[in-house]
């Protein structure tokens, strides 16, 4: 059988993450760093484009990979608005809702689309978007909140976490479909959530003041917290801040380098030793919480992301959530993967293609109409 070969996008602020990905295999994978002089004249990130893109056609002919040896093009999906999780065919809809940013994220990953679209169209080959940003599986009782017509979002790592359940699913000899996990990314922001029979029907909301403390975000904020910030003289565009880039480690300790944290705690810093425990007894309490929303029927703890590497913070984790099911580490990102096999399954004729339609998988109950 063909052995499918598909190029990468995964646009960054200082950086385009690019694969090459042939049948089961990563072949490149590298960062083309970008300098906010190269972006001086760009007045939007779609205007960041022909840039970007010809930075990625030179990192390619370096690597010796010809355009015309591209069976595929898969690029992050950003910029859009919620949808389910899967491998969506980039269409001219999807193209101008990411170039236009309905999800309004801004942020240059929206790119990754507007990047992989012109590509496919230019080459003649398809363009796919895999487990984007705004994917919504959520269970109905996990939107709801206690004040009617305020319901909460699915923020987390799809991209990744989805990948490392697929892996570990294939690894187990199963399907990811059949399979119920609670999956850790680990990372600056920490996302835990619930996966159900392939969907992700639960968990925290990354960046938005709810989840674990983490590296640099506060983790979970009640109202009265908030109300107390305001009071102190922080701004609610402050108190957001501390939620999803200025919180956590980072506002405690002055860094949100878990290497430097360590290193203050074996210098005798009582203060961050106290803050780095209370970040992983926070990880333990949310990891409980999604057992209970699994009601219990956990195959596994899988723990992904750039601080799944450090083993002592794994161990201290285990102790509070190892009663719950086995764990299983798959440290780092594997974005990279997640895009390029995603869009091979769609090639091989493994998975179908879905179809962004442009509207919100999910936009109110009906008593909300």
């Amino acid at each position: 059988m063909k052995e499918f070969t598909v190029l990468t996008i995964n646009p960054g602020s200082s950086s385009t993450k690019m694969g090459v990905v042939k049948g089961d295999k990563v072949i490149v994978n590298r960062e083309v760093d970008h300098h906010k002089e190269d972006f001086a004249e760009c007045k939007t990130f779609a205007d960041q484009e022909p840039i970007r893109m010809a930075m990625i056609r030179k990192a390619l002919e370096e690597e010796g990979i010809a355009l015309s040896d591209l069976d595929a093009v898969s690029g992050r999906g950003v910029g859009l608005y919620p949808c389910a999780g899967g491998t969506y065919k980039i269409d001219e809809l999807a193209y101008e809702h990411a170039k236009n940013d309905v999800g309004g994220i801004r942020h240059p990953a929206s790119l990754g689309i507007i990047m992989s679209y012109k590509l496919g169209q230019e080459l003649n080959i398809p363009a796919f978007f895999v487990n984007p940003m705004p994917t919504d599986e959520l269970c109905d009782m996990a939107r709801v909140t206690g004040i009617p017509g305020i319901y909460r979002p699915a923020k987390s790592h799809p991209l990744n976490q989805k990948q490392v359940a697929i892996h570990h699913s294939e690894l187990m000899g199963k399907k990811y479909e059949d399979c119920n996990y609670i999956i850790l990314h680990l990372g600056g922001g920490t996302s835990i959530t619930a996966h159900e029979k392939g969907k992700m029907i639960d968990g925290n909301r990354a960046g938005d003041g709810q989840g674990p403390l983490s590296p640099n975000r506060s983790g979970d904020l009640c109202v009265d917290d908030v109300i107390k910030c305001i009071k102190k003289g922080i701004s609610p565009d402050e108190a957001k801040d501390y939620a999803s880039s200025k919180g956590g480690l980072l506002a405690w300790c002055g860094t949100d380098d878990l290497r430097e944290v360590k290193a203050m705690i074996a210098n005798g810093d009582k203060k961050a030793e106290l803050v780095y425990n209370t970040m992983i007894y926070s990880m333990g309490k949310w990891t409980a919480m999604m057992a209970g929303a699994l009601k219990g029927k956990v195959d596994a703890i899988l723990l992904t992301g750039g601080m799944a590497r450090d083993t002592e913070l794994c161990d201290k984790l285990a102790e509070y959530i190892s009663w719950i099911a086995p764990i299983y580490n798959y440290a780092g990102s594997f974005e990279t993967e997640a895009l390029g096999f995603g869009a091979i399954r769609v090639l091989k004729g493994e998975e179908e293609a879905k179809t962004y339609t442009g509207k919100p998988v999910w936009d109110g109950f009906s008593w909300d109409k």
